[in-house]
Parts: structure tokens; C-alpha cells; sequence
């Protein structure tokens, strides 16, 4: 029998990695899971997460998982279905790979006889949707004309005036693909996954009664410019402040280049650790296990390494 591939993409910060998690949780915890994490990036960050769940999860870092991969991708494949032989893998790719990439990666002569692409899932922020498809142009559309489902994300509190707007946008792009608008928090992945698993068209939507004005700095990027990343590992000691204070730095300042991620996991008082995850406007913040050493990862474009350092105080 085939191993099952399941695809779950995404722009940077769309949910990507918290999806899989409440997949597992909800539905895939009985399977042989592996799971291919690939970080643009000099650290792994959402690997680490992960694996909290005793997943398997191999990690693919310093680089894209669609201009890299083909030969190594092929042969960590075989490995996995050689040793481990899992019912499924799940690829989460780069927020800035390419899915039509990815897919192609997936359908070598070799891989066709050992797996089956399965769900193809992308995971669009409904907040920044305009935003992201007017600076990343075909980049960002190549997400979605290839996905089989796409699950919209951070719909609580958006008007449905908005939704609706961005499921017309979508379906401009892709008819073919199914649609989830259901706020995360009421969503049965159960039964999400189950409409993946099917080539039918089948839109999901529930009303959403109340409405939020989310107000994002929009930064004017040009689609061909190349993403950099910087990151590294720190047994520096934070506090919450001095994490909310760098965000607002980032916001506030093109000094340390046009941010578009920033995630970390990092060590504060009193022996607790927290993720961090911020994409523009919006900062999220929670309590995580401790790791081995602190994690920080930032991705965007013209990044100035150097003050990035001195504001992680790096370096003084």
C-alpha cells in the first residue's frame, strides 16, 4: 500500500504549524505519522513543537523546500518509508516555497510508486489576504491555485462582508478548491479532513457576529525580491517586555529591514519559557516546555543583521 503525502502550505505565519498539531490531536494521533518540517531558516523552530507531540519529524533548514530538494527529498522519502513505514507524511513546507514546486517534488517516477499525494491544504490568513496578493503577486497565488482545500485562518471577529469578499477572491484563482471559513475554535477537524481527502467541492462557512478593524502597516514589497532570513540559538534570558518592545521596534522602524516573520522560543524568569510568534499587526505570545537552548528566527527582506543582533542583544 502507499504511504499517504499530505501537503500543508501557507504564507508566512498563516497557521500552518498549529494546524498540524490540532490535526494530530483530533483525528491522526492512532496513525504512523512523520512529519517534514522545513524551515526557511538558519534554526528550526516549529519542529521543536512539534515534536513535543512524540512525532516523528524530520527537518529541512537553510533553504526553501522546492529549490533544494528534488534529489535529497527523493531519498529522504525512501528512508522514511524504509525505516519508520508510516500511513502518512505530512510536508509543511517554507512559508515562502512555492506549492506547485513542492507537488512537482512529490511526483518523480520513484515517489509515484511509493506514495500517494493525498490532502493539499493551504492556509490563508483572511486578515492580510489583500495585502499579501498585492505584494507577492503570482508568488502568493501559486499557494492557492494548487491547493485542494483551503482553510482560512483568524476569521474570529472578521466581518462577513470581508469573508465573503476573500472566498470570491479565492475562487477567482481556484473554483475547484474547497473553502473553510469556520473559526478554528468551532471547527471538527474530523470532519475537515475528511472533506480533504475527497476531490469534491464543498464550502464550509458559519456567520461571524462581531467585527474587529485590524490595522496592519502595510509594507510595499516588490513580489521578485528574494527573502532573506537571520536566526539564531541563545541561552540569553528575556522577559515579555523586552520581546513586545523589539515587535514594536519592527513595526515602528525600517531599521532592521521589512520584518514579515519573527518566532522564537525563548527562556524568561523563573525558569518558564514562551513562544512568540508575530507577523505585522498582530503578536501572539504563550507559555511553552523548556528547550535545550533559545531559538530566534526572523524572515523578511533587505534584513539588517546587525541590528538585529543588538536588538536581540546578541551582541552588545
Amino acid at each position: 500500500m502507499k504511504t499517504k503525502v499530505d501537503i500543508i502550505a501557507g504564507f508566512l505565519g498563516a497557521g500552518k504549524t498549529t494546524l498540524i498539531k490540532e490535526m494530530i490531536s483530533q483525528r491522526l494521533y492512532n496513525e504512523k505519522v512523520v512529519i517534514i518540517e522545513n524551515e526557511f531558516g538558519e534554526v528550526g523552530i516549529d519542529g521543536e513543537l512539534i515534536k513535543e507531540s512524540g512525532l516523528e519529524v524530520k527537518e529541512i533548514n537553510s533553504g526553501c523546500i522546492c529549490c533544494s530538494l528534488t534529489g535529497d527529498f527523493q531519498k529522504s522519502i525512501e528512508e522514511i518509508i524504509e525505516k519508520i513505514n508510516p500511513s502518512r507524511i505530512i510536508i509543511e513546507p517554507s512559508g515562502v516555497g512555492q506549492l506547485s514546486e513542492i507537488i512537482k517534488a512529490c511526483k518523480t517516477e520513484i515517489l509515484k510508486n511509493l506514495t500517494q499525494i493525498n490532502m493539499l491544504i493551504t492556509v490563508v490568513d483572511v486578515e492580510r489576504f489583500s495585502l499579501y496578493i498585492s505584494n507577492f503577486g503570482e508568488f502568493y497565488k501559486d499557494q492557492i491555485k494548487n491547493a485542494r482545500t483551503i482553510l482560512l485562518s483568524r476569521t474570529e471577529g472578521i466581518s462577513r462582508e470581508n469573508i465573503e469578499f476573500v472566498t470570491k477572491e479565492i475562487q477567482k484563482l481556484n473554483i475547484r478548491c474547497n473553502i473553510v471559513s469556520t473559526p478554528w475554535k468551532e471547527l471538527d477537524l474530523n470532519s475537515i479532513i475528511s472533506l480533504a481527502e475527497k476531490n469534491s467541492v464543498n464550502h464550509i462557512n458559519r456567520r461571524i457576529k462581531s467585527v474587529k478593524v485590524v490595522r496592519e502597516k502595510v509594507r510595499k514589497l516588490n513580489s521578485h525580491k528574494v527573502f532573506q532570513s537571520w536566526g539564531i540559538e541563545t541561552p540569553k534570558i528575556f522577559t515579555i517586555d523586552k520581546i513586545k518592545n523589539i515587535i514594536k521596534e519592527f513595526e515602528d522602524s525600517q531599521e532592521y529591514g521589512n520584518v514579515l516573520r519573527a518566532k522564537g522560543v525563548v527562556e524568561i524568569q523563573d525558569n518558564k519559557w514562551i513562544q512568540f510568534n508575530y507577523i505585522p499587526g498582530d503578536l501572539r505570545i504563550s507559555e511553552v516546555l523548556p528547550n535545550y537552548n533559545g531559538k530566534l528566527s526572523v524572515i523578511g527582506t533587505n534584513l539588517n543583521r546587525e541590528e538585529l543582533n543588538k536588538i536581540f542583544s546578541i551582541i552588545e
